[in-house]
């Protein structure tokens, strides 16, 4: 059985998801999310999944070992970034090198690296007049958006598209793709 940590900054609706897919799983199980954003709704979320939350802030998570022992007591055995918008520290991805998956709204190699999340993304998949757009799983290591590619899924942008409008058809691949993403990530 496989012990997953998910790790998110905001709604926390893919920590969910991911959550409510390992909950009867005898491959996998969410040991605990992660969160450095006190007023982030995924806190809520973990209370009433019942799944512990550690909560941290900029200083606990680039200074010190914190983060890495409380994963390290948990037996963790893969990291999930979902929706987490900070760059993962060296010690973390040494520690977990190869384990540690994301998710990116958009067909990377187009549209990562730094500030390129959430809206940001849509807005300019759309500004630079791109035919479809979509989601990529991949692993990560030091540089945001540029580890090994597990998988892309696409869709269209259609015209009229707005970021908000995008982000739904995103959020939908995202539901459907991740957590199997994460399965077949498991089985490997």
């Amino acid at each position: 059985m496989k012990r997953i940590a998910i790790f998110a900054s905001g709604s926390g609706s893919n920590a969910e998801n991911i959550a409510l897919y390992f909950r009867n799983s005898d491959k996998a199980r969410v040991e605990a999310f992660y969160c450095n954003n006190p007023k982030a709704f995924v806190i809520e979320r973990a209370h009433r999944l019942g799944i512990p939350l550690m909560l941290f802030n900029r200083e606990k998570f680039y200074s010190g070992d914190e983060v890495l022992n409380d994963l390290r007591s948990r037996g963790i055995d893969l990291i999930v970034l979902a929706g987490f918008l900070w760059l993962v520290p060296e010690n973390l991805t040494r520690a977990f090198a190869g384990k540690i998956v994301n998710i990116h709204p958009a067909l990377l190699p187009k549209f990562g690296g730094k500030g390129m999340y959430g809206m940001a993304v849509h807005k300019a998949v759309i500004e630079a007049g791109e035919a479809e757009s979509g989601i990529t799983i991949h692993l990560i290591d030091e540089v945001y958006d540029r580890g090994k590619i597990l998988m892309q899924a696409k869709c269209p942008v259609l015209p009229g598209d707005t970021p908000d409008s995008l982000a739904e058809r995103i959020h939908n691949l995202e539901y459907e793709h991740f957590p199997a993403a994460i399965e077949r990530l498991i089985d490997e």
